[in-house]
């Protein structure tokens, strides 16, 4: 074969190729793609959970407080709790649960204990609510995982859906990553109300982007029965309002609700107290919460900040999230593309609920601040709306 039919050859492999470059880069494809993906992630991570869940003991606090209203005795609520668990868990996980460390061996020795450790998850009502609706149908256990995996299922679809709306579904490129550091995946493993809280949440922002206020602030003043905390959330979101000059009123009756419902769901559930719920996980944790009540002591409550701080940025990924998206806020608002200024009220509202957050309790857990980067990594990208096609222009 001569030289100049090779270099033909060539030529028309290598068009060929910038040619199927071309189809496979257009706008079209490259959402569908953004969007495939993420629903590919999204089912895994759901399927993982419902097949490997973790068994941690935060599920067998839950699984208690659901059976807690059919015992009179710690020892036989005790009991009826670890044959619930038992039943499910593997030998490994049966260890773990009960031998892992002091106060796992403690809180299984000694039933009195381990009732009293109550106080700080039946707070959770809806959550244990939907757990004793589930039980005749998937039974406790399997329900507290249910609870985890359809939520992580709904918060996919909502983020899709989300994209979808913004015309940004090849941000899907980059929110995947974005969920999975922010602990998508372990939470949905995990038999814990953060995951059903971050739908609550997400479904609320969402109406709130689109400009449905009453909606929006209706499912936020719901979150509150799922996690009390999460009325920071909402104080932050009235913050916003305020300082964007967005309407006042929906908000304001949200958090004013949400402000008496926590006292009132505190009041019921027998809570011991911000000061004493932050000693327990900030300071020194204790394996009797029965008539609780230390001293305040300023020395104890910085070094439960310090703590917080240096193990959320040595083992946690959130606050290298919240900043990477502080300067991607920076960015897309110096090049004009924030839009409507309800993207910057919610971006404002997230990044102080987030900081809020961890003020009013320094957990450092990148679950407990998975609401916060979900949320801003949807406003910035459905602000931004990432193109990767050959039709991107600077």
């Amino acid at each position: 074969m001569s030289l100049t039919a090779q270099t033909t050859i060539v030529g028309r492999l290598l068009d060929t190729g910038a040619t199927f470059a071309r189809r496979m880069t257009t706008r079209k494809v490259l959402d569908r793609a953004g969007a495939f993906l993420l629903l590919i992630g999204v089912l895994a991570v759901s399927a993982y959970g419902w097949i490997r869940p973790d068994y941690n003991w935060d599920m067998v606090a839950y699984v208690a407080a659901a059976l807690e209203d059919r015992f009179d005795d710690a020892v036989s609520l005790h009991a009826e709790t670890w044959a619930r668990i038992d039943a499910g868990a593997d030998e490994g996980q049966e260890y773990h649960l009960k031998h892992s460390n002091p106060y796992n061996l403690n809180q299984w020795e000694n039933p009195e204990d381990f009732q009293s450790q109550l106080s700080m998850y039946r707070v959770k009502v809806a959550y244990v609510a939907l757990l004793r609706l589930l039980e005749p149908v998937t039974g406790l256990v399997q329900g507290a995982i249910l609870l985890s995996v359809l939520p992580a299922l709904g918060v996919g679809l909502i983020c899709l859906w989300w994209l979808w709306r913004a015309q940004a579904l090849q941000g899907a490129f980059l929110l995947l990553p974005f969920l999975l550091l922010a602990d998508y995946s372990r939470m949905t493993s995990a038999a814990v109300p953060d995951m059903l809280l971050a739908l609550v949440t997400l479904a609320a922002l969402y109406a709130l982007w689109r400009g449905r206020q009453w909606l929006g602030c209706f499912l936020l003043f719901t979150s509150v029965f799922v996690r009390p905390d999460n009325i920071i959330l909402i104080f932050a979101v009235l913050i916003a309002a305020i300082l964007f000059n967005s309407r006042k009123l929906p908000i304001a009756v949200s958090f004013a609700a949400a402000f008496i419902a926590c006292l009132v769901i505190s009041r019921l559930g027998e809570h011991p107290g911000w000061w004493a719920h932050f000693y327990f996980s900030c300071v020194e944790i204790q394996n009797n919460m029965a008539d609780f009540r230390p001293d305040f002591s300023l020395f104890a409550m910085i070094s439960g900040y310090v703590r917080g701080a240096v193990i959320s940025m040595q083992y946690n990924d959130w606050p290298a999230l919240l900043l990477l998206m502080m300067a991607g806020w920076a960015l897309i608002g110096r090049f004009g593309h924030m839009g409507e200024a309800r993207a910057n009220m919610l971006t404002f509202a997230l990044a102080v609920g987030a900081l809020g957050k961890f003020v009013s309790f320094p957990l450092p857990d990148d679950r407990f601040y998975f609401v916060f980067i979900a949320g801003l990594a949807l406003t910035l990208l459905s602000s931004w709306k990432p193109r990767f096609d050959r039709e991107w222009v600077a």
